[in-house]
């Protein structure tokens, strides 16, 4: 009886790390997390279609660490490998992690602290983006002194931009998932959902420690997307989901959105026009935005969101000179 009970005993943390074509780096990444100085958790390796070398490591760590539950699933993407993994998910937190990247040896230890600490729902940390193999890199920081916050705090504080979207800064309850999942096939997928991940949570705990590490990587999903012009796309998409989001749930926080809206809006609409030639594109952009009716701040931008929804000549003149300028003032540094 004593060993059937252990061997259903439900871990206390589910951390899932998708995979794909990443061979390069996800030996460093799998020993990063089965490294934790915490060890009650299982590692949920979601092999999305990789190659036969990246499915030959998976099935080597999960050969000798019976923590890694390794499923697999011809290619969907990073939603739809995420989504799988929380579907086979059984521990009380939830964790991400990508398999290019690397975690702090108490990534676990000092999340799960700063939640049960707190009595708290979510937890968020800090990150660091990096250039090499090392830990040295740029300290990306939620903009909020540490302590535990309502919902509704951070929530605004993710519309202003102080907290980041990403999945894998942060811990879970797993009730928060009950009825959410990452849109499959989209990209930015972390903040087409994080807004209502951290809406369901009554209370949100703020930790000031870099546990997570990501490098920049060239052939990344998201540097990718932005040499191929997808980025303006996605982000927004992902914007327009958020604010519509808001309007319905929250509309007293729609002034600190505006601006951030009206921005994804024209730099969505400047891609349509200068690159991809995108015009049925730009015009259902400036017909959801005329709708939506947002107010916008600052001169600069209220002059360029004036243009984009009234005047598309000038529009394309104004922002062809913007980025003259940005081109200009790079060469100078």
């Amino acid at each position: 009886m004593e060993a059937e009970s252990l061997l259903i005993k439900k871990p206390e943390v589910s951390i899932i790390l998708p995979v794909y074509h990443v061979e390069k780096y996800l030996r460093r990444a799998l020993d990063s997390l089965l490294g934790q100085t915490f060890s009650d958790f299982e590692l949920i390796v979601v092999n999305d279609g990789g190659t036969e070398a990246e499915t030959a490591i998976c099935l080597e760590y999960a050969a000798k660490d019976d923590r890694i539950v390794y499923l697999f699933q011809t290619n969907q993407g990073l939603s739809a490998a995420r989504n799988l993994g929380l579907e086979h998910s059984r521990g009380k937190w939830i964790m991400f992690a990508d398999s290019d990247d690397w975690v702090r040896n108490d990534f676990c230890e000092k999340a799960l602290q700063s939640v049960k600490a707190a009595n708290a729902d979510m937890g968020i940390f800090d990150l660091a983006y990096t250039e090499g193999e090392g830990t040295e890199g740029f300290p990306h920081r939620v903009d909020l002194p540490e302590g535990v916050y309502d919902s509704d705090t951070i929530l605004k504080a993710r519309v202003q931009g102080k907290v980041q979207c990403y999945a894998w800064n942060k811990i879970y309850r797993r009730e928060l998932w009950d009825e959410i999942r990452f849109p499959v096939g989209d990209a930015w997928e972390d903040d087409a959902i994080i807004h209502e991940i951290i809406d369901k949570a009554k209370t949100i705990a703020v930790i000031h420690d870099i546990l997570y590490y990501k490098p920049y990587r060239d052939d990344s999903i998201t540097s990718e997307a932005e040499r191929d012009n997808k980025a303006a796309y996605w982000i927004y998409r992902q914007r327009r989901r958020r604010f519509e989001y808001l309007k319905r749930h929250h509309p007293e926080m729609l002034p600190a959105a505006r601006n951030d809206m009206a921005q994804s809006v024209i730099q969505y609409g400047r891609t349509c026009l200068l690159f991809t030639g995108d015009r049925k594109g730009y015009e259902e952009a400036r017909a959801w935005a005329k709708d939506a009716g947002i107010s916008v701040s600052g001169m600069t931008l209220r002059v360029r969101y004036f243009l984009f929804l009234h005047c598309k000549p000038a529009f394309c003149l104004v922002e062809r000179g913007i980025l003259v300028l940005k081109k200009l003032k790079k060469h100078r540094t």
